[in-house]
């Protein structure tokens, strides 16, 4: 178990050092971008496009709403102190975390992407290997770490989903009348590593002598590297192949996806009203490249016995199936899915837009919502400037977002961060060393995106068109 999470951590490491994150939210209304129709099919930027690996997107995306700087680290008589110091208490600590605690990242590199215009259809093809990792966490895990007193705790919200997968898309983006532009992606998915873990139940009790538990979960996992035996294994070499000639026949996990959007533009396109699902759909795991288990069971501690020189515990936690190797008949994942709902105002000649965008992602545990607002500055018809701001689902004032994208004819320009956190800690005496260091206090996510594209083909509807309305 160990060499495959370590192999899954790799693959998500990998992928994150040249990846464009999906949810560069900033970028939305940034008409001349094309990372904007990854949020939303309907949308087109003013130019056609060719995007190429290894310079059309450098970028990393780590997103979560429980881990921060302010949420572990409290400032105590001119020092700074941990959540777990005594001088913090546990109503101070728990009120600053939410229910379900989110680790995620969800990050693809560009294998290729092209975008044309024919007449005023705006089409687009190419290829993206896709890295996710999710981990939630119960408020109850914390609560148990800082207290540990008489009671109940729930820890049962825990849980870890990887993805691994290629995608071949192709899309179209085409008006409906004058005011409304409709957008479609099709995506044939390939599968190359899944694992996922649950509990239907994690609990504890704490009493006056003694600690009660219940353990009932289970996990599996499928991939392109992993060779089923049958029956119980009893080391997690024993299924693993690394052979190139086995991976690429053992490629037998595909699924689909569809993108969908919308556009609608009304007071002479000085509003406009967009609204997308994407990345709707599923995979269907190969039997052949599966494998997992169960674990099953109680405990309970008393303590330590000084005199004897052991632990006072009893139960057991059944760990016979925790590898045990079944007849499969695979299984289907949904993947995590997006929904968007943008608002758009432009004025003074389209050289100003402010915008609000709503942004959902699905997990398969839980569900994330965040609010953007931008303002968009457009000095000419290959330039754009944007500033945002996001709020909910934890986002503290201070934590802005900025872009530029140039895009004059031949070449696209973009340089993007959202979640840029504005306060700042000493980080010295916190980590008690002398190199003493400035670190963002409330920002709990990442998103850095550069990159360089190629444009080419201005359709002629657009070379004709001024700058405004």
């Amino acid at each position: 178990m160990k060499r495959i999470l370590c192999c899954f951590i790799v693959f998500v490491a990998m992928c994150a050092s040249q990846s464009v994150s999906a949810q560069l939210k900033t970028s939305y209304f940034m008409e001349g971008s094309y990372l904007r129709n990854e949020f939303n099919p309907a949308l087109k930027p003013t130019r056609g496009y060719l995007a190429l690996p290894g310079m059309s997107g450098v970028g990393v995306g780590l997103y979560g709403n429980a881990v921060s700087v302010d949420n572990f680290l409290y400032q105590r008589d001119g020092g700074l102190v941990t959540a777990l110091h005594g001088s913090v208490t546990a109503d101070e600590f728990l009120g600053r975390l939410p229910d379900v605690g989110l680790v995620s990242t969800n990050n693809h590199v560009n294998v290729l992407g092209v975008g044309f215009y024919s007449r005023k259809t705006y089409w687009t093809f190419g290829a993206n290997l896709h890295a996710t990792a999710d981990v939630t966490l119960s408020k109850d895990l914390f609560r148990a770490l800082k207290t540990l007193e008489n009671g109940s705790y729930d820890l049962g919200n825990v849980a870890l989903d990887v993805n691994g997968y290629m995608d071949a898309y192709l899309g179209a983006s085409f008006p409906i009348g004058k005011h409304v532009n409709v957008g479609i992606k099709a995506k044939f998915l390939v599968g190359l590593v899944n694992a996922n873990a649950a509990f239907d139940e994690l609990s504890m009790s704490v009493g006056e002598n003694r600690v009660d538990g219940v353990l009932r979960g289970q996990w599996q996992a499928s991939g392109v590297c992993l060779e089923r035996k049958g029956g119980k294994v009893d080391n997690i070499n024993d299924v693993l192949n690394t052979d190139v000639n086995y991976i690429l026949q053992n490629i037998k996990s595909y699924g689909a996806a569809i993108d969908l959007g919308v556009e609608v533009r009304v007071l002479r396109d000085h509003l406009k009203v967009s609204a997308a699902i994407t990345d709707l759909g599923f995979i269907k795991w190969a039997p052949e490249t599966q494998m997992g288990g169960v674990v099953d069971g109680g405990f309970s501690f008393q303590g330590y016995d000084i005199a004897a020189g052991e632990f006072k515990a009893d139960g057991s936690i059944n760990t016979d199936n925790l590898m045990q190797l079944e007849s499969y008949d695979g299984y289907v994942r949904r993947l995590n899915f997006n929904v968007n709902v943008g608002v758009e105002y432009n004025f003074l000649r389209n050289h100003f837009a402010v915008g609000l965008l709503s942004h959902t992602r699905v997990y398969q545990n839980t569900v994330s919502t965040e609010l953007t607002a931008s303002l968009n500055i457009r000095p000419t018809n290959w330039i754009t400037l944007t500033a945002s701001h996001t709020f909910l689902n934890g986002n503290r004032p201070g934590i802005f977002g900025a872009a530029i994208n140039i895009h004059p004819r031949v070449i696209n320009i973009f340089v993007g961060m959202d979640y840029i956190d504005t306060n700042l800690v000493h980080s010295g005496i916190a980590l008690n060393t002398t190199q003493d260091v400035l670190v963002p206090r409330y920002a709990k996510s990442l998103n850095v995106y550069a990159g360089v594209g190629f444009n080419f083909g201005r359709p002629k509807y657009m070379r004709a068109k001024k700058v405004g309305i």
